[in-house]
């Protein structure tokens, strides 16, 4: 590979330079800022925020500044299977592009749809067995279509995410100030801030993951005007909003809500239902919530919001991680026709469509094994899409070290500063985290004395039904990656 995994012999199209500045700083929020997670995070209490603090600072600052240098010094179509394939060869790389795709489908069709679901049913009406259906049919269509048209136009979807993230989640810290004034507020003691092992393994994967998709944009750098100088720039800004916009709506929810009554699917759902009571409805003893006049309105029109934001983040990550694929398969590394870009709009479609069927699969399977019960549907998609893209991590952070030294007079626009030094530091710290993270997602519990404990929501006594459901798409990737490089390892030494 002569440095460029962009193009294959056969595609004469090629990506058009659509995305400004501006435009990868929302694509970036509306990829990292997941808020389907605030719940899940919020579960821990009050440690939860002092866990979210020790990620940003030991996990996505180094992991960022990785991003930047690696995306600023190759800035070509396909982001993370050039950096894997430039330091450890095409197998490594295949696998690292699978693993990195594949969790873009399960969690679109799985908790992210699982949320949506939720949102709609909690502040808009009851949708019925065949109505979810039809609603997670609808809501991964609408997100695969604005991945797959051109991007000048595309790119609206995950900016106007982005601009009802910052809405959203700024008028819910609002109306809480105002909840808190009227109505009193439960309060987090300087004690609950206190971390905790158990604590640790209940948030810390689900607050690596809030922390993932930094190097997303990268993917579409062939794509970017001006990509040496946007990439660095763009992580540092988004970087700054992401940590204001996972730090505040969690202190809110746990000032809002008592840990015991928080889940992981609706914590951030409920503490809003809680506070629009101020604008009309009421809060009953055992904490349920009716809204009436304005305060309905306010739910109905705020969960429509929030269903879009969601949609948005999905369409951002069917962009980035597919792109990356594509980028694999025009390589080698998969099937070259998934790899092909439109000649009329320089946009991998197919791979796009493709994402969107294998989410629709996993939407309709989730419903029909979960049977109503979208604790498990969600907890058990979340886990294993956090899993998969983790596990991609383990190779795409020490492939940074790696060009560090193969490359050492390849031109770097930026520089993950402390020299060898940092650039050893940030590789630890991002590859440490992230092999703890994939350690506790595949056998939650691990290293206590009853990891039993600690499945998650709904698996309680099912151990190995969740492991079953959590180790088999992996299982999965890690064979069909291994049979397309094996193909392609025959096809070159055929010719």
């Amino acid at each position: 590979m002569s440095g460029t995994a962009t193009m294959a012999p056969d595609d004469a199209s090629s990506p058009h330079r659509e995305l400004t500045r501006v435009d990868t700083v929302f694509l970036l929020i509306s990829a990292m800022v997941v808020v389907d997670t605030i719940g899940a995070v919020a579960i821990a209490g009050g440690e939860a925020f002092t866990w979210l603090v020790v990620l940003f600072a030991t996990f996505f600052v180094p992991s960022a500044l990785i991003s930047a240098e690696l995306g600023a010094a190759m800035p070509e179509q396909g982001g993370v299977y050039v950096w894997v394939r430039r330091a450890f060869g095409r197998f490594p790389a295949a696998l690292t592009s699978l693993l990195y795709w594949a969790g873009t489908p399960m969690w679109l069709g799985g908790s992210i749809t699982a949320i949506a679901l939720s949102v709609y049913e909690q502040f808009v009406g009851d949708l019925g067995a065949g109505g979810r259906y039809a609603f997670a049919a609808l809501f991964i269509g609408v997100a695969t279509f604005a991945a797959v048209v051109p991007l000048r136009f595309g790119k609206w979807v995950p900016s106007s995410g982005a601009i009802g993230q910052t809405a959203l989640l700024g008028f819910f810290t609002v109306t809480v100030i105002i909840y808190g004034a009227s109505s009193g507020i439960h309060g987090i003691a300087v004690g609950d801030l206190s971390p905790s092992t158990a604590g640790f393994i209940a948030v810390a994967p689900i607050l690596l993951y809030s922390f993932v998709g930094i190097e997303l944009p990268t993917a579409a750098a062939g794509e970017m005007r001006n990509p040496r100088r946007d990439i660095p720039a763009s992580i540092g800004r988004a970087g700054l909003a992401q940590a204001l916009m996972y730090g505040i709506p969690v202190l809110a929810v746990l000032i809002v809500l008592p840990a015991a009554q928080i889940s992981s699917l609706r914590g951030l759902l409920d503490a809003m239902r809680t506070v629009f009571s101020v604008y009309g409805g009421t809060v009953e003893a055992d904490g349920s919530v009716v809204l009436s006049g304005a305060g309905r309105v306010i739910g109905t029109v705020t969960g429509l919001v929030f269903i879009w934001v969601l949609l948005a983040s999905g369409s951002a990550w069917i962009i980035g991680a597919g792109r990356a694929q594509a980028a694999a398969c025009l390589d080698g590394a998969g099937p070259r026709v998934l790899g092909r870009t439109s000649t009329r709009s320089g946009v991998p479609v197919i791979m796009g469509w493709a994402t969107g069927l294998v989410a629709l699969v996993v939407a309709i399977v989730g419903l029909a094994v979960s049977s109503g019960d979208g604790q498990a549907y969600f907890s058990a998609t979340l886990t294993t899409s956090i899993s998969l893209i983790v596990l991609a991590y383990l190779m795409i952070f020490p492939a940074f070290l790696a060009l560090r030294h193969a490359e050492p007079g390849l031109d770097r626009p930026f520089r993950v500063p402390g020299g060898a030094l940092g650039a050893t530091v940030a590789t630890v710290l991002a590859t440490g985290w992230s092999l703890l993270t994939a350690t506790c997602l595949l056998w939650p519990g691990f290293g206590t004395a009853e990891p039993d404990r600690h499945l998650p929501a709904a698996f309680t006594g099912e151990r190995v039904r969740f492991e079953v459901l959590v180790i088999a798409p992996v299982v999965v990737v890690v064979v069909a990656a291994a049979a397309f490089t094996g193909r392609e390892s025959r096809r070159v030494q055929a010719h």
